[in-house]
């Protein structure tokens, strides 16, 4: 499991909300009682119809440890006022036999190279892409648009959140990339492409990338993960 979370800008203590959202899924995947707890759970949804069929287990597993997240990250700021509308964007990847279980909240973004070519596999929970997707703004207007760092969708600021999940393949040569809105945002998706291209999972690789995001203003946190995909030994 790898995990990007990215406290929210203009929220107080963003720091800590990340924190406890990365720290509760860690906690999900070590637990062996709680995978117990889990898989029980998810038996008992299945035969009620309230998973679909081909739902598998590490999908559902975790989209409940991101929804345990929020749950704590919300509790926690109900409990202690100084945290009040702390909150965090998250990305996360689960990585098992060809698979790789994908899952977004917010406008962090997790990525794709394979055979030279980029993809972005999520898709920002932000107002600008609402406004795109409803064919209100243009995509080459999104860089004047003047709400652009909006979200929509983050954990921490209510009892429930929506957790977008998807299943998608791996495969040796496979990279992939998890950062927040500040590589994204200040980088255009083409020089990403350019800075990975040959690259595999290694710093070089991540310190090109921030170095980027620097060059291009460095105005907001800058978060780089990358993740390789190697032949089984």
């Amino acid at each position: 499991m790898y995990v990007v979370a990215d406290g929210m800008a203009g929220h107080r203590f963003g720091e800590l909300a990340s924190a406890i959202a990365a720290n509760t899924m860690r906690r999900f995947y070590l637990s062996d009682e709680l995978d117990t707890l889990l898989a029980a759970q998810f038996r008992r949804a299945k035969k009620a119809n309230l998973e679909p069929k081909q739902y598998p287990y590490e999908q559902f597993k975790l989209r409940r440890s991101i929804e345990e997240a929020n749950l704590a990250i919300f509790n926690t700021a109900r409990r202690n006022p100084q945290y009040e509308t702390m909150g965090t964007t998250l990305v996360a990847t689960v990585f098992t036999d060809k698979n790789v279980f994908i899952a977004h909240v917010g406008d962090s973004r997790i990525y794709r190279v394979r055979d030279g070519k980029l993809t972005q596999l999520t898709a920002d929970h932000s107002l600008l892409n609402e406004y795109i997707r409803m064919n209100f703004v243009q995509k080459d207007e999104a860089d004047s648009f003047p709400l652009k760092n909006v979200i929509v969708r983050a954990l921490g600021l209510s009892d429930f959140v929506e957790v977008d999940v998807a299943r998608k393949t791996a495969k040796p040569g496979d990279l992939f990339l998890l950062c927040t809105d500040g590589l994204s945002d200040l980088v255009p998706d083409d020089q990403i492409a350019e800075a990975l291209e040959g690259a595999v999972a290694s710093q070089e690789g991540v310190d090109k990338l921030i170095q980027l995001a620097l060059d291009a203003g460095g105005v907001d946190n800058i978060t780089v993960a990358l993740i390789g995909v190697e032949e089984e030994e």
